[in-house]
């Protein structure tokens, strides 16, 4: 017996914590498994700059919904691997931005067919037990975007009282 069964929803944010953490566990196996020596962390940043090619990271931050520190050190992990560089911005010489080296390029072609694959397998898994767990995330944060968990719980509160 899961005891998380038993919370239900009152653990519904560490059981997604765990459904998270063995999604990254499982990504790190991936990873070893096809001899590459990325952490899953950077996946998203990583595809981002094959997607965008160059951008800031405030702009990284943004589109990622990290925090500007939390990009920083990821930059400086992928600089030491040397899979990111720097460059100055064509239109404003004070930016730097952040863009794939020619050693980042050839990584990330190396994991794209690992990435479809990954995909692939994640569509099956979010949607084997007719639903679709991905769907049904994203209809919890708009949820919770129309309305913090926050507010609903002060609200249930006050109802109860």
């Amino acid at each position: 017996m899961d005891f998380f069964d038993e919370l239900t929803e009152l653990a519904l944010g560490s059981r997604l914590k765990r459904l998270s953490e063995r999604f990254i566990s499982e990504a790190t196996e991936i990873y070893q498994y096809f001899d590459l020596d990325i952490q899953p962390k950077w996946f998203t940043l990583l595809a981002l700059l094959h997607k965008q090619k160059q951008l800031s990271v405030v702009e990284a931050a943004d589109a990622l919904g990290l925090s500007q520190p939390a990009v920083t050190q990821f930059c400086q992990q992928l600089t030491q691997r040397k899979l990111i560089d720097f460059v100055v911005c064509d239109k404003d010489a004070r930016r730097r931005l952040i863009t794939l080296s020619k050693t980042g390029q050839q990584s990330v072609l190396a994991m794209l067919p690992i990435w479809q694959a990954v995909q692939q397998a994640a569509q099956e898994v979010s949607r084997e037990e007719q639903s679709d767990l991905y769907a049904a995330i994203i209809k919890c944060e708009g949820a919770l975007k129309r309305k913090s968990l926050k507010q609903r719980t002060i609200e249930a509160y006050h109802e109860q009282a």
